[in-house]
């Protein structure tokens, strides 16, 4: 019983210790920070770099940034939960495009 309550102890340990994982990959980003925020105001285009490494997405990340566009839909909306995600350093999720220009197509914070 003795050695079955400090595998347990053990196993919590290692659990909490262990870090999330975070990083791009395929056509998102997982559990990254936004570090950065470009706005154009001329193009209604956003750009936005992640904590994660975004010349790991299959699709182009130019200059490591990753695009929402002013027509896309939902705009308001995203770019809302992006600025407030890159103010509070809260880590989300970013679907993009599979391949071309890498576009945001959805964003999903967790708490």
């Amino acid at each position: 019983m003795k050695n079955i309550a400090i595998l347990l102890a053990f196993t919590a340990l290692l659990t909490v210790s262990i870090p999330s994982f975070s990083d791009c990959s395929g056509y998102s980003c997982t559990n990254v920070t936004v570090t950065r925020i470009v706005v154009r105001p001329y193009n209604l285009n956003v750009q936005i770099r992640t904590s994660g490494d975004e010349s790991k997405l299959s699709c182009d990340a130019a200059s490591d940034y990753i695009n929402l566009g002013g027509d896309q839909p939902n705009y308001d909306s995203t770019y809302a939960l992006l600025l407030t995600a890159h103010t509070t350093q809260h880590p989300i999720t970013i679907r993009t495009t599979a391949e071309g220009e890498c576009v945001i197509q959805y964003v999903v914070s967790d708490h």
